[in-house]
Order: structure tokens, then C-alpha cells, then sequence
């Protein structure tokens, strides 16, 4: 559901090197995609990641699933995988926000299509992700007719955690025209606003854009809001606006952020923006977004420091050649506590050829907030992976990422052992050093892998004692080091002679491809 698919597109403006190991979070079979990652504000130890991966119970179901860390990510709890409110349901869409005492609001969509029915849901957490209390209901699908305003939901809280805020727009198979969505709830959570739209006369999105994702932020009970807009009586250019709001979203005043026309053109591209809010200074907003104006999707950045009312001329923070036809999109962004800040995306300057599928790495550029210049680009990812099908389709538009005392904590789905799963990075903002290259077991049901990590020998075995038909030995590249047809339930790999660091067991059961990941110490 998370698809930011905007018809304009032919308009709109979308408008010393180190790199860290990265660690494979979610370890599944098919799909796992769209983390969301967040900080505990009272414990940064505490790191809790949410993404939308499948559930084979029964019969396979997209759900949310949750991991946390209480170690700043050396380490990670079992998966949990949130309910469905009905059990026909599937979830999508995840979001999470801390409030300033550590509790801890997840959002996301879960629903049925045909009929339709289902919603945008929150839950609560006291311990950190570990534990969830019973779903209140945001918005629902029929809230607006026919439209299903339950799109790309965007959960934002104040410190206190009293007033909480959701931004959705409808399904991404509804056609234009259509609008962005704002609820609110001023009790913590308990009772939720009737929608109202974003937009308003004078500042309206237009009748050309089908998906106007309205991402925001908040502090000091200020919220602000960025969405699209293109309609000539209102700009002659397309456009981003900006709504904000000092009273929980009664009145809302209007500025645009840039208008500008975009010469890219790419359908696949993952052209997400970001808007973020500086905790030092409240009046410092930045907006982060994918721009054509040279050729291809770079990431720009511009800035205002009077509450959005004025905004600098957007500057080009990928530093590959200009108008080289390497393309930049699925970005993120975020201050720092002391006002730092850094954008990453992903990123495909080293890879043959231009357009969109070709193989990727994820990048990351720095300001320090005694600074007016951004660093030169450095890796977040340690491995360039190569394109996989499915990489074109919806269920793969963000990554997740915070700073936090000058360390990016990072999360994002890629496909470098053949299935999408979420890889974590962990490094030092400041000289793009590597913090932890501790790695993170998986929770497989399938089979049981001992010692794990191990100096040479593994043992295999399925749990339900059920015979595997092959079995391959992969590494972090994808690349088959060994395989062998086999007829047992259970097995052993000595990787005596091989190179320290991450593979992959992949085996054949039944018809049934499983992959776990083992570690060689």
C-alpha cells in the first residue's frame, strides 16, 4: 500500500569514506520490507524497528512485525508479529513514535479489499516494543465514501504524548482527483478527530495527483505538514506546501516550500520526501526531496528558520557527477538532540548503467549544527547489490533511519541473498566509522542451526524432521559458493577455510525455498 505514485510525474518537481557490516534483521524467505525505526528519547539503547513482512500461517499474510533492541543493537529480541484485527485482514504501512517518557505508538494499516473494510490502527507500548496493548481505531477505510483515506498513514506525537497526529491518503487504486487526510487525538491515543482534509481553497492539491503523501513533524505542539500541489490558478509551477498548525489542527496556515518543474521521468522511482524539525530551534524546518531538474532523481535540500514561511534555494546534496543518468531516490532524514543532521538515500552512482534497475547502495550525507556545509557523501551499506524484480513493485518505498549522539542507526530492505529482507547499519556520523559489527541471529521455524556462530562446523536441522531435497552455501553477494542434492532432515556444513563473516543456508523442503543466515567467527 505504501505507494507514492504521483500521475504528474512529467511535471512534478518529486521537484574520508567508511563503510559499516550491515546485519540482516528480518532473515525471511519471500518479503520482508519498509522499515520503520525509532529511539527510545529516555534509553538510546532502546531501538525498536517495524516493517511489513509475510506470515505463512495458514496461508500466506502480509503483517506487521516488530523487533527490539535493548543493547543499541548488538543484540535483538524474538519477532513479534502484530494481530490482525480480523483474521482475513493483512497490514501494511507501519509507523512508530516515542513519546518523551519512553511510550512507545505504533500505526499501521490493517484492511481487506473486497469488500473493503478494516483501517488505520494504533497500539501502545510501556517496555519498549516488547509488549502491546489493545488497538484503537484512527481512521477508517469508509471514512470518506469510497476513497479509503488509509494510504501511507504518518504517525507524529509531541513530547508529552498527549496529542498525537496521523496523515494518511486513499488507497493507491483510487484515481484522481484526491486529498490528504488529518486526524487527531488530544488523549494520548484514546479517542481520534473525524477527518478533515489537509488542503484548503487557495492551497488545494489538484485534480492530477492521485497519491498526495503528506508526511510531518511536531514539536512544542506545533505541527507541520508537507504535501503536493499542482493547479495553474494556484502556481503556474507544481508545488509543495506546507500546512501548520499551533492549535491541534483547528486552523492551519499555508506557505510553499518550492514550485518547480521536474524533467525526470521514472515510474518505479521510489520519489518519497521527507519534512523534519529541528528540537534546538522549532522554527528550523527542513524539507528533503527527490528532484529531476538535471536529468535524473537527485536528493535536494532545502531549509526554513522562521517556521516555514521562508525557504532557502535547494541544494543538491548527492555528490556524484552531475547529470550522469545515476539515479537517487528512497530517502530519509532526521536532526539529531543537539541539532545535527543527516539525510541518507539509496543510491546507484557505482553501479553499470543508468535508470532504476540497476544495483544499489545506501548513502548518507552529515551537517554538523556548527556547520553550513554538508559532508561529502559516505556509505551507510557495506555491499553493492544488484537489482531484483522486485524491487520494482509496491512494498519497497522507505527505509528507516535516526541519528542519535552522532551514531545513524539505519534500516532498509534489500535483496543481496535473493529474497528482500531488512538489513540494520550501525556508524559514527562524524568520520563514518563503523560502531558494532556485532550480528544479529535470526528466529527461523523452520530449521535449527548449532552453534551459530560457529569458527567452522554447523548443524542443520529441520524441526519438523521433514527430509530437505538441496541445499546451497550463499554469500553476502548473492554468489552460490556450493550446493548439493541431498535427501535427510538434518545435515553439516564446515566452513573450515572459508573467510570470517555472513552466509547463507539456502535449502529446498517440499517445494518450499528456506534461507537462514549463519555466522562464521
Amino acid at each position: 500500500m505504501r505507494e507514492i505514485s504521483i500521475i504528474f510525474l512529467t511535471l512534478i518537481l518529486c521537484l574520508n569514506n567508511g563503510f559499516s557490516q550491515d546485519q540482516n534483521i528480518s532473515n525471511a524467505t519471500v518479503f520482508e520490507g519498509e522499515p520503520y525505526l525509532a529511539i527510545n528519547p529516555i534509553n538510546s539503547n532502546n531501538i525498536v524497528l517495524a516493517w511489513m513482512g509475510f506470515v505463512f500461517q495458514n496461508s500466506p499474510r502480509l503483517s506487521i512485525k516488530i523487533k527490539s533492541s535493548f543493547d543499541s543493537g548488538l543484540t535483538w529480541n524474538s519477532t513479534i508479529t502484530m494481530p490482525h484485527i480480523v483474521p482475513t485482514y493483512k497490514s501494511a504501512d507501519p509507523s512508530l513514535a516515542f513519546d518523551q517518557n519512553g511510550n512507545l505508538f505504533l500505526s499501521y494499516i490493517d484492511y481487506r479489499e473486497s469488500p473493503d473494510s478494516g483501517g488505520v490502527y494504533l497500539f501502545k507500548s510501556a517496555d519498549g516494543g516488547l509488549n502491546w496493548g489493545a488497538p484503537t481505531l484512527m481512521i477508517d477505510a469508509y471514512a470518506d465514501g469510497d476513497k479509503r483515506p488509509i494510504d501511507r498513514p504518518f504517525l507524529i506525537i509531541n513530547e508529552a504524548g498527549d496529542k498525537l497526529y496521523l496523515t494518511s491518503k486513499p488507497a493507491p487504486w483510487i484515481p484522481a482527483p484526491n486529498r490528504p487526510y488529518f486526524v487527531s487525538s488530544s488523549d494520548f491515543g484514546q479517542t481520534w478527530s473525524p477527518f478533515r482534509y489537509l488542503d484548503t481553497t487557495d492551497y488545494l492539491v489538484g485534480p492530477l495527483i492521485q497519491g498526495p503523501f503528506a508526511p510531518a513533524t511536531c514539536s512544542a505542539n506545533i505541527f507541520h505538514s508537507v504535501y503536493p500541489s499542482y493547479l495553474s490558478t494556484q502556481n503556474v509551477f507544481p508545488q509543495y506546501i506546507l500546512a501548520s498548525s499551533s492549535d491541534n489542527g483547528n486552523d492551519f496556515t499555508y506557505n510553499s516550500v518550492y514550485a518547480g518543474l521536474n524533467s525526470a521521468q521514472n515510474d518505479s522511482a521510489k520519489i518519497s520526501y521527507k519534512l523534519i524539525q529541528n528540537p534546538v530551534n522549532i522554527s528550523h524546518l527542513a524539507f528533503i526531496f527527490p528532484g529531476g531538474n538535471f536529468g535524473d532523481f537527485d536528493i535536494f535540500y532545502t531549509e526554513s528558520f522562521n517556521a516555514g514561511i521562508n525557504w532557502s534555494e535547494p541544494i543538491r546534496l548527492n555528490d556524484d557527477l552531475q547529470g550522469n543518468g545515476k539515479m537517487q531516490d528512497m530517502l530519509w532524514a532526521d536532526f539529531d538532540n543537539d541539532g545535527d543532521i543527516v539525510v541518507s538515500w539509496r543510491d546507484r552512482r557505482n553501479a553499470e548503467g543508468i535508470g532504476f534497475n540497476k544495483a544499489s547502495e545506501y548513502y548518507a550525507s552529515y551537517r554538523d549544527k556548527d556547520s553550513i556545509n554538508f559532508s561529502i557523501n559516505f556509505k551507510l551499506s557495506d555491499s553493492l547489490v544488484n537489482y531484483n524484480n522486485i524491487l520494482n513493485s509496491s512494498g519497497n518505498d522507505f527505509m528507516g533511519m535516526e541519528i542519535e549522539n552522532d551514531t545513524i542507526f539505519a534500516a532498509w530492505a534489500n535483496t543481496r541473498d535473493g529474497s528482500l529482507d531488512i538489513w540494520f547499519s550501525k556508524i559514527n556520523a562524524k568520520n563514518g566509522l563503523v560502531n558494532s559489527l556485532n550480528l544479529i541471529s535470526s528466529d527461523s521455524k523452520y530449521i535449527s542451526i548449532f552453534p551459530n556462530p560457529s569458527t567452522s562446523l554447523f548443524n542443520i536441522e529441520m524441526i519438523d524432521k521433514s527430509l530437505i531435497e538441496e541445499y546451497k552455501l550463499i554469500n553476502t553477494l548473492g554468489e552460490i559458493i556450493y550446493s548439493e542434492k541431498i535427501n535427510k532432515n538434518s545435515f553439516n556444513v564446515d566452513l573450515n577455510g572459508k573467510a570470517k563473516g555472513i552466509y547463507f543456508i539456502e535449502l529446498n523442503n517440499k517445494g518450499k525455498t528456506i534461507k537462514q543466515k549463519i555466522v562464521k567467527n
